[in-house]
Order: C-alpha cells, then sequence, then structure tokens
C-alpha cells in the first residue's frame, strides 16, 4: 500500500520541490503548489494500477464484475457483492492510497454482506482499471453511475447508504450533500482538502519561507484544484452520520475530525474518538460501522413508506 507519507518522501527524496522553486522563483510557488497536488494524486493513481490484491477465499463466486460508464463516458471498474441478495446497499468511498481489492477492505466487504448488506465498490476514474484520470468533479460522476446502477436494480435510495475513507469522505460528503441516501459514514476524515494539505505541506521539502505562508493561509485561498469542504457539505446532510477517527492518526491528525464535528450545523452526527494510530479500515472500524448500521435497518423501514426514488 502506497500510504500518504509514501508519496510524500518519494517526492522529497528527489527534492522535486526544490528544483521547481528554482525554476519558477518564489513569486510562482503557488502554481508549484498545484504542481504538486496533481503528482501527488498521479502516484497514487499509477501505485493503485499495479497493485491488485488476489480475491479471498470468501468472495469466490460472491462477486458480480461490472464495468459502470459515467455521464462522461468513463468506465469504471467496480464490484456488485450481495451473495444473500440484500435490497439494502452500502457504497465504498476508498481512500487516495488503495484500490477496491486491498485485502483490509476485502474483509470489510464480507464483514458487511455478512451483516445483511449488500455492497457496491468502484474504482475512481485513473484509478486501477477504471480510465480517465482522478479530479474531484469527476469523482463525483463516478459515484454518481454507481447509485444510478443501484436504482435501476430496484434499490430504494432510502436503502442506499455510503461509507467513505480518508480522501473518501470528501467524495462520499460531497455527494450525500445533493443526493438522498440512508446514511453516511466516515472513517478518518479530514475537514477541508485545504487543512490536508497544509499538514501535508509540514512534511514536504520546501524553503522555510514558502511553507510559513502556505501555513498561515487562508483556506480559502489555498492554492488546490480539488477543493473537498467536508465541513459545508455535512452541514447540509439531514440523514444519520458516524464519524469514526483514530487519535493517533498520523497521517490525517484527529484536530482535523475535531474539527469537522465541531463546525458542522447537523444534529444526526456520531463522533467517536478510537484508540491508536491506525489510518486504514480495520475489524474495530468495520465492529463500529455495523452497531451502527443496526440503527439504521429502523431508521430506513419507516422512511420507506414515504419516499419515492
Amino acid at each position: 500500500m502506497l500510504t500518504v507519507d509514501d508519496c510524500i518522501n518519494n517526492l522529497n527524496k528527489s527534492d522535486w520541490y526544490a528544483k521547481e522553486i528554482n525554476k519558477t522563483g518564489i513569486m510562482e510557488s503557488f502554481k508549484t503548489v498545484k504542481k504538486f497536488e496533481t503528482l501527488f494524486y498521479n502516484a497514487h493513481s499509477q501505485y493503485s494500477k499495479n497493485s491488485l490484491t488476489p480475491l479471498t477465499e470468501q468472495l469466490y463466486g460472491k462477486i458480480n464484475f461490472l464495468k459502470l460508464q459515467t455521464k462522461d463516458n468513463i468506465y469504471l471498474d467496480a464490484w456488485d457483492i450481495n451473495p444473500n441478495y440484500s435490497n439494502k446497499y452500502v457504497i465504498i468511498c476508498q481512500g487516495i492510497s488503495s484500490e477496491k481489492s486491498n485485502i483490509l477492505l476485502q474483509k470489510a466487504y464480507v464483514d458487511i454482506y455478512n451483516n445483511g448488506w449488500g455492497v457496491l465498490v468502484f474504482d475512481y476514474r485513473g484509478r486501477g482499471k477504471s480510465s480517465g484520470a482522478f479530479s474531484r468533479c469527476g469523482a463525483q460522476r463516478d459515484i454518481e453511475s454507481a447509485y444510478e446502477y443501484l436504482k435501476q436494480k430496484g434499490i430504494h435510495t432510502d436503502h442506499i447508504g455510503i461509507i467513505g475513507h480518508s480522501m473518501g469522505t470528501g467524495v462520499a460528503s460531497d455527494f450525500a450533500e445533493n443526493n438522498n441516501i440512508a446514511f453516511l459514514i466516515l472513517l478518518n476524515p479530514f475537514s477541508l482538502a485545504a487543512d490536508m494539505a497544509k499538514n501535508i505541506a509540514q512534511k514536504v521539502k520546501m524553503p522555510f519561507v514558502i511553507k510559513q505562508v502556505l501555513t498561515k493561509l487562508p483556506c480559502f485561498m489555498f492554492p488546490l484544484k480539488n477543493k473537498f469542504d467536508n465541513i459545508k457539505a455535512l452541514s447540509n446532510i439531514n440523514k444519520p452520520v458516524l464519524i469514526l477517527h483514530n487519535k493517533k492518526d498520523g497521517t490525517i491528525p484527529v484536530e482535523l475530525a475535531r474539527k469537522l464535528y465541531k463546525n458542522t450545523k447537523n444534529v444526526n452526527i456520531t463522533y467517536l474518538e478510537l484508540d491508536g494510530e491506525d489510518h486504514e479500515i480495520n475489524k474495530e472500524k468495520i465492529e463500529e460501522c455495523l452497531c451502527f448500521l443496526k440503527h439504521i435497518d429502523n431508521y430506513t423501514s419507516k422512511l420507506i413508506y414515504n419516499s419515492v426514488i
């Protein structure tokens, strides 16, 4: 697995940022930040294309392999996992450092379908075997195609929930803000993309003066292409939300999850901090998700009679 720190360290070893500054000068540093963002996403996309994990025995014969077409004609590699023919589904928006065959994710799929929910998971455009190149706008078209697939399959929107992890919390929150869903679960989320970028900037080899300016720059001015804003999104969601974060997460600091929770105008949020530093999806997180889903069952059964897809 290529972690965020791995990606930063690889770029630091080549002194990439310093070389760019020498080419462009200090005054062009903001453009260089955007280049770094592009390289950062591209590095993870390239890694995901070469990191396919074999299926675990528990998933043999249980996956419907799909090619989902988006509205802009991108083809997404996706899995529909529903061996028990459930009429309830979870769409999973994974983090930046993995693709859908990741062994930890495979274990999560099994636990979820064993507890009565189907699973739909896809690789974002530019990731895994999906075509195209990743972007925030593109990712919204990607999850929209997954959502529409389930609707066409006859799944009621009140029975479609979303789980987002890490960077995928931005994709999940963006979509949930504007579409009817059963619930939203955010695992190790950030508050704003700019907050996450500032955290990464502390680890990037760059001139001290630029690092100081970027750290103190207002978030709305931070030079990013993909400006995820989980605070704004969650403030406009009226369905149950669960936020889980590890207290010692070294990839996305827990302070960003706390900021998200404290600044969101939403009374439907359950917030829980877990011990440890594990950023990835693990058994403990999935168990907490499944506990949450037991309550969702009661919630959605009341909604189903008064809703229209």
